[in-house]
């Protein structure tokens, strides 16, 4: 794998990322301008989630709850940096560069632990 290959694949990542959590988020916004931040946009009852609470955001993407989608851009938008990564791990261990690979690897670990245990 080139050099440019591997900056075109993490730019990919990078870019779809921000650009589908930016859509998320301003869907949600607009959708909070029709509907207020509790109410639905298909016509459901209107939820009583507090806006920090991201337990419900499946269950208020299947109403089209503002809240919800705009929830879920801010988890696209934080998930984004640690996809990144994973490609980068992809694309070393493709390239065979044990080294950067391992590197990697570790880096990818404590992002995930410390998305696991830190709450």
């Amino acid at each position: 794998m080139t050099a440019e290959r591997f900056r075109t694949w993490v730019s990919t990542v990078l870019t779809t990322g921000v650009a589908i959590s930016a859509a998320l988020i301003a869907i949600g916004f607009v959708g909070a301008l029709l509907v207020g931040w509790s109410g639905s946009l298909t016509g459901g009852p209107i939820s009583a989630a507090a806006s920090t609470d991201f337990s419900g955001v499946l269950a208020g993407l299947g109403a089209a709850r503002p809240i919800a989608l705009a929830q879920a851009g801010l988890l696209v938008l934080l998930a984004t940096p640690v996809v990144r990564v994973a490609v980068s791990l992809i694309a070393f261990g493709f390239e065979r560069d044990r080294l950067y690979a391992a590197i990697t690897a570790v880096v990818l670990a404590l992002l995930l632990v410390s998305i696991v245990l830190v709450r």
